[in-house]
């Protein structure tokens, strides 16, 4: 009889592991509290991690079909100079896509690995055995419950792992434009763009041939800037950019401010968490879906090797082992890059190109980007060895 996961969440993080672990011949259920299955209109990177562990779980193909492959990120200041150009470190691949193409994707992935997937199902409590608990009282219950609920994730608070759940300074507004390659200005095209000026920055993501993607990012104590109107502030930090500025409609722009999530531990008897309700992060070096995919691609092969639920404990233990270290320098090093935001203008130039220069800086926020994501282990349960 096949060994049995239930997973609380039906996002990136949910459905990768659900199609990890379904391709591995365990019987998957996901269970997403809202009535269908749909996320927000943003943009997302992918970087070479996040790919690798796209096309282990058959999510490639559907998830890539219209997206934009840039030159890289180029980096720019406040007067428009290029401080960084579009150029990837060696090795390195990036994508820029639409979170609703990814969900598509992965979603398929989920489903034809065998995985069910139920909705309008919310989790409201975990217990250690591997129970989820519902809101109309209901239980479920399975040899391994994964919690990939979120910031506000209730299987970890039920688990008692949180550690640090904490607001960052900064949030940004985010919305979709309509635009298309030809309508930029030659020096932009093929590339995303981040521009810097005071506490303020622009993120400029095409994720297909018509759509880009716009982050507006600021401190959540600017009150002006955070607005949902998209205040004539914007404009004013960014006027080359005000052509895609007026193209934002009303009522499609959400504000959210980062978190920053840290667990005592990521699991405990029958039960883990993974994704932002482990490990969230800014999106300052784009990997938290990536993050979230390699590590439910590494619980996978972990659990690839329990044969009695007995020793899914220690497989867990394993599994965090293994990928907490990467998982948590990355995070310290998105946290890092955003305090950019605070420099002077006249002194953050020399720090980001300082950055792309120095090697072994560059190292750091490359680190999971340059990572191979676990696909088999030889690990072995105490008992089998």
């Amino acid at each position: 009889m096949s060994m049995q996961a239930i997973i609380s969440g039906g996002g990136i993080g949910g459905l990768a592991t659900a199609a990890a672990l379904a391709r591995r011949g365990w019987d998957v259920t996901v269970y997403e509290s809202r009535p269908e299955l749909r996320v927000s209109g943003s943009g997302i990177y992918l970087w070479s991690n996040g790919l690798a562990a796209l096309s282990e779980i058959g999510a490639y193909e559907r998830s890539m079909r219209n997206a934009f492959l840039p030159e890289g990120i180029e980096q720019r200041d406040h007067a428009g100079e290029v401080l960084v150009p579009a150029l990837l470190p060696p090795g390195l691949r990036v994508v820029a896509i639409s979170r609703s193409e990814l969900h598509a994707g992965l979603e398929s992935a989920a489903r034809a690995a065998g995985a069910r997937i139920v909705t309008g199902a919310e989790v409201v409590e975990a217990d250690t055995d591997g129970t989820l608990t519902f809101a109309n009282g209901d239980r479920a219950r399975a040899d391994l419950a994964i919690g990939c609920d979120g910031v506000w994730s209730p299987v970890r608070r039920a688990l008692g792992l949180e550690q640090v759940h904490q607001r960052a300074e900064e949030g940004a507004l985010r919305t979709i434009v309509q635009a298309t390659q030809d309508e930029l200005p030659p020096a932009a095209r093929g590339k995303c763009v981040e521009i810097w000026n005071g506490t303020r920055r622009l993120l400029i993501t095409p994720i297909n041939a018509r759509e880009i993607y716009l982050a507006l990012t600021c401190r959540e104590d600017d009150d002006a800037a955070r607005d949902t109107r998209v205040l004539p502030c914007w404009r004013e930090a960014f006027p080359d950019w005000a052509f895609l500025l007026d193209r934002i409609a009303h009522g499609s722009v959400l504000w959210n401010v980062y978190t920053v999530v840290r667990c005592k531990r990521w699991s405990a008897g029958h039960a883990c968490v993974l994704g932002d309700a482990a490990h969230a992060q800014p999106p300052n070096l784009g990997q938290g879906g990536g993050m979230a995919m390699q590590n439910g691609l590494a619980l996978a092969a972990y659990m690839d090797r329990v044969k009695d639920r007995r020793d899914i404990p220690e497989a867990l233990g394993a599994w965090e082992a293994a990928t907490r270290p990467l998982t948590e320098e990355c995070q310290r090093w998105s946290c890092l890059w955003g305090e950019l935001a605070n420099l002077p203008n006249a002194v953050r130039p020399r720090i980001v190109r300082g950055v792309f220069s120095e090697p072994w800086v560059l190292s750091k926020v490359t680190v999971a980007s340059a990572s191979t994501p676990i696909r088999a282990t030889d690990w072995q349960p105490a008992a089998a060895r």
